[in-house]
Formats: structure tokens, sequence, C-alpha cells
């Protein structure tokens, strides 16, 4: 099933390229989109969600350090890394102004492909970490 991870490590270039509507298009129309932040929906809950890593993170990638394949899904695990030197917008409406701080959350994404695109992704890193290393847990 190449096809199917070819397809998850596709929509992960597109990210760290800043390419959403990249990212988009490998997303089947109504797919399960779900992380620690939840649902959101496809396309334009992802859209922003997306939009707004990538200007927090210009810099974002994925290390991918394993991948388990199964028919029609991939889980890939890894590192996401990247620099907070942009706003990072936050689910309130308010962001969280560049810290300039270098960040590394390890991730797990279960992706699910039928037909080309991706029907299920669900995204699982540590939250708590990440916010940690940008300085905002107290």
């Amino acid at each position: 099933m190449a096809e199917t991870r070819d397809i998850a490590e596709r929509y992960f270039r597109s990210i760290e390229r800043g390419d959403v509507e990249a990212a988009l298009a490998c997303l089947a129309p109504g797919a399960e989109f779900t992380n620690p932040l939840g649902a959101m929906p496809v396309p334009e809950g992802v859209r922003a969600m997306l939009g707004g890593y990538i200007s927090a993170f210009p810099d974002n990638r994925f290390e991918v350090k394993n991948a388990i394949e199964s028919g029609e899904q991939v889980m890939l695990e890894g590192d996401w890394v990247g620099t907070h030197t942009g706003p990072l917008p936050l689910p309130t409406g308010q962001s969280v102004p560049a810290t300039g701080r270098a960040v590394r959350s390890p991730f797990a994404t279960v992706f699910r492909v039928r037909e080309g695109r991706i029907v299920s992704h669900r995204s699982y890193w540590d939250l708590t970490g990440f916010l940690a290393q940008l300085g905002l847990d107290k």
C-alpha cells in the first residue's frame, strides 16, 4: 500500500512547503479530521489551522521515524519541529506573539486513504509539552 503512505507524506510535505491548498487537496470532501484541539471541519477549519501553524512556524518539518501500514491505513510517527517566528492564532481568536523558540513535538497521525485521498486524519501530539516549549505553560 505504498500509495497510502505516499499520499500521507505528500500531505506533510505540502505543509512543510507552506502550501495549504495542496495539503487540502490530499483530503477527501467531508473527511474526518481530528487532533488535540478537537474535530476540524474540512476544508475551512483545517485551512485556518494549517495556515496559522505555517505562519507561526514557516520552517516547520515532519521528521517521520516510524510508519505502520495496513490496507487503507497508515500511521506515521515522529517529531514535528519548527521555530516560532510569527504570531500563532489560538482557537479563542487571540494569538501568541512570536517567541523565537524552537519546538520539537512528538506526534502520531493515523490516516485512512480511499481512492487516492485522505478520508480520515487522526493526529495526536503532546499539546502540553508544545505549549511549555513556547513558555505558555504558566
